[in-house]
């Protein structure tokens, strides 16, 4: 067989073509397009309740984590028929039609686009208004480092268990963390952001040399900026479960708050998972099914 040459594999019920998959996309570890192709077909039982009825848009890297790389929204052309998409008219940039992932083909083709990262939105197109989660994203600035993020995840804690909120933590992939707080149906993107707001606006004040809401870059230094601003309409984070472009191929996984807590947050790889997942389980699983008022939550910290 020439190397390129399309093969075709079968996932579930669809057979579909795969191709280049001796590509090496991370060249340090010898990773290749095929074990990025292997994983999120493996990992499909696991991550696709995190991905349903949500519009994705995707991180590719046609080259490897070294090439070239661009976002893709619009789902492409000549893609198979029974993969299903989404078309949402956005008010100032107007109609995209965006793939959705419900079987584990639909996770193989993705990958086989060299999409390394998936990120889904926060709302389901049932009702893509109306997101199912807050997210704190906790993202450190040049010279703040892994322990003042850490640190900073520990305080949002506080701030939860305070307020009688839950927040599910998983670890970015790479430098950050990113708090999941579920709520209830009836929640708006403005009360997904008043949330994060008042978290950030509190610890800022509090902790002014060590955490940041500053929107300038520059002005971020050695602090961890809380992007409030990731819970609007269309903006998206890494997917739990998701592979990053990194060094090692690490997945961005749930982690506990007694990790954080001991600093023992683990270096999980697109390699590793299996063992992670036969250890704990899925930690993200209560995201899916818990709704809080956040409101309620956001009206006691803005009283602090």
């Amino acid at each position: 067989m020439a190397p390129g040459e399309p093969v075709v594999v079968r996932v579930g019920s669809r057979e579909l073509p795969v191709t280049n998959l001796e590509k090496v996309y991370w060249p340090e570890d010898g990773i290749t397009k095929g074990e990025l192709i292997g994983y999120y077909t493996r990992i499909a039982p696991v991550l696709l309740p995190y991905l349903k009825d949500r519009p994705l848009v995707l991180t590719r890297y046609p080259e490897g984590i070294h090439g070239p790389w661009f976002y893709a929204k619009n789902a492409p052309e000549g893609r198979p028929g029974w993969l299903r998409t989404y078309t949402y008219v956005h008010p100032a940039a107007g109609p995209t039609e965006y793939l959705l992932a419900d079987e584990p083909a639909a996770l193989t083709y993705i990958a086989n686009l060299g999409a390394i990262e998936i990120h889904p939105w926060t709302g389901r197109i049932q009702a893509p208004e109306r997101p199912d989660f807050a997210i704190v994203d906790l993202d450190p600035a040049e010279g703040a480092t892994w322990e003042d993020t850490r640190e900073v995840a520990l305080l949002v804690r506080q701030v939860l268990d305070a307020v009688g909120t839950q927040g599910f933590p998983k670890w970015s992939g790479a430098t950050g963390i990113h708090i999941y707080c579920p709520c209830a149906p009836d929640h708006t993107y403005q009360d997904t952001a008043a949330f994060c707001l008042a978290i950030g606006r509190l610890l800022a004040r509090v902790h002014p040399r060590r955490v940041t809401l500053e929107r300038q870059v520059r002005k971020r230094r050695g602090k961890v900026y809380v992007d409030y601003l990731q819970n609007r309409l269309g903006q998206t984070i890494t997917a739990v479960y998701g592979v990053r472009p990194r060094p090692g191929a690490p997945v961005s996984v749930p982690v506990t708050w007694e990790e954080i807590a001991r600093g023992t947050v683990p270096f999980v790889t697109l390699r590793t998972i299996w063992d992670r997942l036969a250890q704990v389980g899925d930690l993200f699983a209560p995201v899916l099914e818990l709704r809080q008022d956040l409101r309620r939550a956001t009206r006691q910290l803005e009283g602090v």
